[in-house]
């Protein structure tokens, strides 16, 4: 006997339990309505069996999932073809059909995790559910929309033929990230090609070594906040003048990062900020994705030189003594990061350049004692015109140092001073 053969026999054998739990009926139930839709358009709905390897002992969510596949045809999917995880778990379609119906086109693709080790003390029975009713009410939600649709198009004199034309398709699939044995990282998506409005994505980052479902606290430290928005503004600013265009903070531009930030974990097992369309950028620009790095994740070369140089003091970063000792180089590249904060009129950047507490000309302000203090004075009141246009055409190439620091300035009255604060470049004064 074949090993193919084998594992078909062992298949076959598997005793389908005479209760199942509540979801599995529910999918059973939702199978056999999906197949009389499809016998009534004269599809052929056929059962593909899975071939990969089990053993008649696997574990219980297992049993369930095959349960499921023997029950609901219309769901099965080849198994054997999906990716391993690492050596710790996988990730399976659990349920995958196609239907069309009025000419709306739905395809779902809904994943499910599985551990492939034994006593790891992981379960993942709450996030396979999780995903599993996301899933099935996002396609349930857009196939009304899509319907609701269609009964207002043909109600306004539209016709059948013009309505097919549209070619309504709603998609509900993953993406894997990340696979290695410390951590399974994937999205889940829906769209509708018919508007942009309802599109969804939630993203899924699990520790295999603790089961638990992986924060950017985890990975990045306490600090984790004012460490990526640092760097998200950063990165946007390097991308604006190599031509890529960002919203404004008028326009609803990046302001900050929310508690439920969407990120994924990829394969230097940095954190990759993602924003969806339209959020921070136009259209076009499609999802936008920033990698995070630093923190208290590190690759293996970033350990390795940060143990060097705590062995050896004379390699760490040089700090300044005083406004003369910065060299023309650093004084430059801090400058260009206050430029770039104003010309956003980020608030937020700009604070986080600046040492408090810090001169501030404005009416009845003087000094500022806190960031706090400093944010809650508002975009519009500090970046007035006259200080934006004399920041936007400083000119910052040729600096000179002085016992007061350095002044991004045109030369009038308006200004943003900065000098060495603690052995490093801090803004100490902004002028009117």
């Amino acid at each position: 006997m074949s090993k193919l053969e084998a594992m078909k026999e062992r298949y076959d054998q598997i005793i389908i339990p005479e209760e199942l739990n509540i979801r599995i009926q529910q999918e059973i139930q939702k199978s056999r309505i999906q197949q009389e839709e499809k016998r009534r358009d004269g599809r052929r709905n056929m059962f593909r069996k899975m071939i990969r390897s089990m053993e008649a002992t696997a574990a219980a969510v297992c049993i369930l999932f095959t349960a499921a596949l023997n029950t609901s045809p219309v769901f099965a999917k080849e198994a054997g073809e999906l990716p391993v995880i690492g050596g710790l778990a996988r990730i399976l379609t659990f349920r995958s059909y196609e239907t069309e119906k009025d000419d709306i086109a739905l395809s779902v693709e809904i994943p499910t995790i599985e551990m492939i080790e034994e006593d790891t003390g992981i379960t993942v029975d709450e996030i396979n559910q999780e995903i599993l009713a996301r899933c099935n009410q996002y396609a349930d939600e857009a196939v009304m929309r899509s319907e609701e649709y269609r009964t207002a198009f043909l109600e306004t004199g539209g016709t059948l033929e013009e309505w097919a034309a549209h070619n309504i398709k709603i998609i509900v699939d993953y993406e894997i990230k990340q696979q290695s044995n410390d951590y399974l990282s994937f999205v889940v998506r829906g769209s509708e090609n018919w508007t942009n409005a309802y599109g969804e994505s939630q993203y899924y980052n699990l520790d295999l070594n603790t089961g638990k479902i992986v924060t950017l606290k985890d990975i990045l430290g306490n600090d984790y906040v004012e460490l990526v928005n640092r760097s998200i503004r950063e990165q946007i600013a390097e991308r604006q003048r190599a031509g890529e265009t960002f919203f404004t903070a008028e326009e609803g531009g990046f302001a900050g990062i929310s508690e439920d930030v969407k990120f994924y974990i990829n394969g230097n097992n940095y954190p990759v900020i993602v924003f969806e369309k339209y959020e921070i950028a136009p259209g076009s620009s499609g999802e936008v994705e920033f990698e995070i790095t630093g923190g208290d994740q590190q690759d293996p070369a970033t350990e390795m030189a940060e143990e060097e140089t705590t062995e050896n003091p004379a390699q760490i970063s040089e700090r300044y003594e005083d406004n003369f000792a910065v060299d023309s180089e650093a004084a430059k590249e801090f400058a260009r990061q206050i430029k770039d904060a104003t010309a956003q009129k980020d608030l937020e950047a700009l604070a986080e350049l600046t040492a408090f507490p810090v001169y501030v000309g404005l009416p009845g302000v003087d000094v500022v004692e806190t960031k706090e203090v400093f944010l809650k004075l508002g975009a519009d009141a500090v970046f007035t015109e006259g200080l934006l246009k004399s920041v936007e055409e400083a000119d910052i190439d040729h600096f000179q140092p002085s016992m007061a620091g350095f002044s991004v300035s045109d030369g009038g009255t308006a200004n943003i001073n900065f000098s060495v604060s603690d052995g490093v470049l801090a803004i100490n004064g902004i002028n009117y």
